[in-house]
């Protein structure tokens, strides 16, 4: 339910300010059950089994603040505040941010729309200029195994200190463009200072224990991309990169990240047919995929960054079918990457493949409340060259969960 100023005037902030624009509160809660069982199969390491009460297992908790004004000669400047936090206890998501999940201002016109701020990268399904929300039945994807995202090489992020454009329409085609100074600005190093030395460094070279935005020491994102929308299709396509920061990564042999994206969706009215593909360079972000540790980590737990990075593909494949007043919907998907430096030194690089497979089930009790299940089974195959480091870790994930939007 939309409410205009009015309806916000608890917010103090607010008080006593001219305002000609309406602002629109808006929010969601997402709350639910999971279940995981994990198999890292190592030696020793016994599997094992968790059941969680979860917030944002299907869309995460949010609330956000949006307006818009109307500058006449066919202008507009408008705002999005939106913050992300765990209804299960309350705190803050996204790093502990106060609009973590997107805070921009834009400026809209005949020319297209030019925003500036964090936003969701364009390989996302982040926000308010992400394109891949709709290659997949899943979105970005559900919790930790859910999806696509997981067999990709790419973030599905979103970046501070962003630039984003994007062209009008012309007869269905869309041109995209994104630029970050500093995709983290509350990001540290691995270490203090990753290699520089306190004694060398300036006010104009480090602020604090980070890097300054717009130089070598933080990393930089770039993308451009285009889209196309029929009655029934839609298609993307993104070229995007990452110049990795040498303050983070203590690695100056970390090459810049490169990916190519694809992906679109046709609808048949009986069901929806979705795609995507991807190749990637030098990926520090494999398959995001938690449960066997950090999302920076190949396989078992490999770090990636410290190998170099990782070169390899992903594709997923999946299906929404209307059915019984909700959607069901099923997903495979595969990953198949290898580190750039060898793992060990008698060893070889680490070649990982993963297969994934996902289906659900959402039902809209209303127009406000949808409730949603679904489940995932992923099987990885890492390989070093040292049979005593290879391993087939997998998993299998459960879930069920309740979302009102208000």
């Amino acid at each position: 339910m939309k409410k205009t100023l009015a309806a916000l005037a608890v917010l103090g902030a607010f008080a006593g300010t001219a305002v000609a624009a309406d602002v629109t509160l808006y929010g969601l809660v997402d709350y639910g059950f999971n279940y995981q069982h994990v198999d890292s199969d190592q030696k020793d390491v016994d599997a094992g089994d968790s059941f969680r009460m979860m917030s944002g297992q299907n869309s995460g908790s949010r609330f956000g603040l949006k307006g818009a004004e109307d500058l006449g000669n066919g202008l507009t400047v408008g705002f999005v505040l939106e913050n992300g936090f765990n209804a299960d206890d309350g705190t803050l998501g996204n790093g502990g941010r106060l609009f973590g999940r997107e805070s921009q201002v834009y400026l809209q016109g005949s020319f297209g729309t030019l925003s500036f701020g964090r936003v969701g990268q364009l390989v996302s399904a982040n926000g308010s200029y992400a394109l891949f929300g709709a290659t997949s039945p899943f979105s970005s994807g559900w919790q930790d195994s859910v999806g696509q995202k997981f067999v990709t090489g790419t973030a599905w992020d979103r970046y501070d200190n962003m630039i984003t454009y994007k062209t009008p329409s012309f007869a269905g085609f869309q041109v995209h463009a994104q630029y970050s100074f500093d995709t983290d600005t509350k990001a540290t190093g691995k270490t203090a200072r990753s290699g520089y030395e306190a004694a060398t460094d300036t006010k104009d070279e480090v602020k604090g224990d980070h890097g300054v935005e717009g130089t070598a020491k933080v990393n930089r994102y770039y993308a451009i991309g285009a889209t196309y929308k029929a009655e029934n299709l839609y298609l993307v396509g993104v070229v995007d990169a990452v110049n990795y920061g040498s303050y983070y990564y203590d690695n100056d042999k970390l090459d810049d990240g490169l990916a190519v994206t694809l992906g679109g969706n046709y609808n048949f009215g009986f069901m929806t047919v979705y795609a995507m593909g991807q190749y990637f360079e030098n990926s520090v972000k494999i398959g995001q995929k938690s449960a066997y540790g950090a999302t920076d980590t190949l396989g078992d737990g490999y770090s990636a960054a410290a190998y170099g990075g990782a070169d390899g593909f992903g594709i997923a494949l999946g299906v929404g079918v209307p059915c019984f007043g909700g959607t069901a919907k099923a997903s495979v998907g595969y990953l198949s990457a290898e580190t750039n430096e060898k793992v060990v030194a008698d060893g070889q690089k680490a070649e990982l493949d993963r297969w994934n497979i996902s289906v659900g089930y959402d039902y809209n009790l209303s127009k406000r409340t949808t409730v949603y299940t679904a489940a995932a089974y992923t099987k990885d195959s890492l390989d070093t060259g040292i049979k005593t480091e290879d391993v087939d870790p997998s998993s299998v994930e459960v879930m069920a969960g309740l979302i009102h939007r208000f």
